[in-house]
């Protein structure tokens, strides 16, 4: 008998339907004489109801309030699935993430996980139970009030789940077939990569792929999760998250990640002093403003102009910080350049293959694609360019690096 956690998004959660083949999916495992723990998501499009609904109320709603009401659309799910495992003859319990024994920080909307007290699930699974929990959510103790995990938080509740409870594998449903070389609806050549490391998939997760949650690529990588990311409507398998991938070692660049609304932020003639990128990056930090690539570029002695990424959502909220502590970092101006997009390329080869960047630099530059921003690790590179110029570079470095090149299936 093994324990498994299954998870299941919120297209393969979208209809009554789809409730009722994610149970058929569940009692698969249960009949192979399985222990069974499942997360979901809210019902297709819900969240985004939710929010709209909010924004007709508040133009600033409160964070803790907009917790209160997101986590809803899990709460909903979980009770329709338990309903389908009932019908089915099947004993199932549903638990919120509270009930579930989920502790988060004390950060509404984008809370991490601090611990998980499953003594209530591990009852319940001995009793004979499947387990069905609400993703995205948790409780902060110090305050009784519930905490949401963020966007994709629900992968995030699988695999921390999976920890928790020792479970022998984590499966991720959802409505692709596993993880591709990049998006398939931007490049219709893109294939789907058989298997991948867990430093190759937690680059693209925070480049921009959207089929893993990057926090549960951590706690898969920390925990030695089994993970595989596979579709919720088909039986093919899926792709493998493990310690080293087992497959096309060959390849120097395994995918590529992109994201539009980039903004990019630069303050001109800052003392240029020890503390000087300490004291800046610390007061965006405090005030919960990610920032991505950084740029320093000094112009003498005394002065220094640095500039730096974010999500252009974060525009006003980042210039209002920083004008509130202009006398502190003693900088003279802010400007912004605005409808940018990132285009990466991940692989652990690059590390032994060097050259791989300036190939990427001179396919782009070929296309006339003006690069803004560059970031590195062995692991990946990550450029700047015109949001107007992502697909035409993503496209232009799959056919680059022959991305497309038929490789042997996993049996």
């Amino acid at each position: 008998m093994g324990r498994i956690v299954q998870k299941f998004g919120g297209t393969s959660v979208g209809s009554v339907e789809r409730i009722q083949n994610a149970a058929k999916r569940i009692i698969n495992e249960v009949n192979k004489g399985n222990e069974v723990v499942v997360v979901v998501s809210a019902m297709g499009k819900t969240t985004d109801e939710l929010v709209g609904l909010a924004a007709q109320i508040s133009k600033n709603p409160s964070k803790r309030e907009m917790d209160m009401l997101l986590t809803t659309g899990e709460q909903v799910t979980i009770a329709l699935l338990t309903m389908a495992l009932h019908q089915e003859g099947y004993k199932a319990v549903s638990l919120t993430g509270w009930q579930a024994g989920i502790q988060t920080e004390n950060n509404y909307s984008n809370a991490r996980i601090l611990n998980i007290d499953s003594e209530r699930i591990n009852g319940l699974i001995k009793d004979g139970n499947i387990v069905v929990v609400a993703g995205f959510q948790g409780l902060i103790p110090e305050t009784n009030d519930i905490a949401t995990l963020g966007r994709g938080g629900s992968d995030t509740t699988a695999v921390a789940l999976a920890a928790a409870l020792q479970a022998d594998r984590c499966d991720i449903y959802t409505d692709v077939t596993g993880v591709y070389t990049t998006d398939p609806r931007a490049v219709k050549t893109a294939r789907k990569i058989p298997s991948i490391s867990y430093d190759e998939m937690l680059e693209m997760a925070n480049l921009g792929a959207g089929v893993l949650h990057p926090r549960a690529v951590e706690f898969a990588k920390n925990y030695s999760i089994k993970l595989e990311v596979r579709s919720s409507m088909s039986d093919e398998r899926g792709t493998l998250v493990e310690e080293e991938a087992t497959m096309e070692q060959n390849l120097m660049v395994r995918g590529l990640a992109f994201e539009g609304n980039i903004t990019k932020i630069t303050v001109t003639n800052m003392p240029n002093e020890i503390n000087t990128l300490s004291d800046l990056f610390t007061i965006l930090a405090s005030n919960g403003i990610n920032v991505d690539i950084i740029i320093q570029n000094v112009m003498n002695e005394e002065k220094t102009n640095i500039s730096f990424s974010i999500d252009s959502s974060l525009l006003s909220e980042t210039q209002e910080v920083l004008a509130a502590h202009q006398e502190k970092l003693g900088f003279e101006s802010i400007s912004h350049e605005g409808s940018l997009a990132k285009v990466s390329i991940i692989g652990s080869g690059m590390i032994s293959n060097p050259g791989v960047a300036a190939k990427m630099f001179k396919a782009l530059s070929d296309q006339g694609v003006m690069i803004k921003m560059v970031s590195t690790s062995e692991i990946k590179v990550s450029t700047v360019v015109k949001q107007e110029d992502m697909i035409k570079s993503i496209e232009t470095l799959h056919d680059t690096f022959e991305l497309d090149a038929r490789v042997p299936v996993q049996k």
